[in-house]
C-alpha cells in the first residue's frame, strides 16, 4: 500500500494539476468569442487522438522498463526506451502529418462556422507538432516511473504547465499582437521546457542511480 501510495499520489496531483490548467487556458480562449470557444474544444478533441500512440508507447515502456528493472537486466533499458521514442515520432508523426494535410476536412465534421475553422486551423497548426515533443517527454518519464521515480517528473511537468505554458499563454495573448495564437505557442514552448527538464535530470541522475525492483 505504501509503494502504490508513494507512485499513485504524484501521478494524480500531477492530473489534477493539468486539469486544472486548461480550466486557466479555457478562460483566455473565451476572451475570443464563442467560435474561438468551440475551435479550442474541437481542437482538444482531436489532439487526444494524435497522443493515442504516444501513451501506448509511454505504456508500454513503463513496462518493459518494470521487468528488465525486476530481472536485472539494467543495459537493455536504454535500447528500449531509444525504440519507443523512435515509434512515437514514426507513429505519431504519420498522425500529425495526416492531420496537417486534411486539417480542414477534419475540421469541416465538426464545425460549420469558417471562422472557427479558421481559429482551429491556426491552433493545429501552430501546436500539433509538439505533440511529438510531448511523446518523447512521456516515454522517458515512463522509463524513470518504473523504477519508482516519481517525484521529479511530476514536479518538472506541474512546474511546466503552472510557471510556463498558463504565464507564457496569458502574456503573448494579452500583451503582443498574436492575441489567440499567443495561447496556442505556450503549448510547444511549454512542451520543449519540459523535455529539456526531464532529458537533463534523466541522463545526469536517473542513468546513475541504481536500479531496484519496486516489490522483492
Amino acid at each position: 500500500m505504501k509503494t502504490l501510495l508513494r507512485l499513485a499520489i504524484p501521478t494524480s496531483v500531477s492530473m489534477v494539476s493539468l486539469a486544472m490548467s486548461e480550466i486557466a487556458v479555457i478562460t483566455f480562449v473565451n476572451d475570443y468569442g464563442s467560435n474561438a470557444t468551440a475551435a479550442y474544444g474541437i481542437v482538444n478533441q482531436i489532439a487526444s487522438y494524435v497522443q493515442i500512440p504516444s501513451m501506448s508507447v509511454s505504456i508500454a515502456i513503463s513496462v518493459f522498463a518494470a521487468q528488465l528493472i525486476g530481472s536485472k537486466k539494467h543495459a537493455q533499458i536504454g535500447p528500449t526506451t531509444k525504440t519507443g521514442i523512435m515509434l512515437n515520432y514514426l507513429m505519431g508523426g504519420v498522425l500529425v502529418i495526416l492531420v496537417y494535410l486534411f486539417s480542414r476536412p477534419i475540421l469541416g465534421v465538426f464545425l460549420d462556422n469558417a471562422e472557427a475553422v479558421d481559429i482551429a486551423q491556426s491552433l493545429i497548426l501552430i501546436s500539433f507538432w509538439s505533440y511529438l515533443i510531448l511523446g518523447h517527454t512521456m516515454a522517458l518519464s515512463a522509463t524513470m516511473r518504473a523504477s519508482g521515480t516519481v517525484m521529479w517528473p511530476t514536479i518538472f511537468t506541474i512546474g511546466c504547465i503552472w510557471l510556463i505554458q498558463v504565464p507564457v499563454a496569458y502574456s503573448l495573448s494579452h500583451f503582443t499582437s498574436l492575441g489567440i495564437q499567443g495561447v496556442w505557442l505556450a503549448y510547444p514552448i511549454a512542451f520543449l521546457v519540459n523535455l529539456l527538464a526531464q532529458s537533463t535530470y534523466y541522463r545526469l541522475f536517473w542513468k546513475k542511480k541504481a536500479l531496484q525492483a519496486l516489490l522483492d
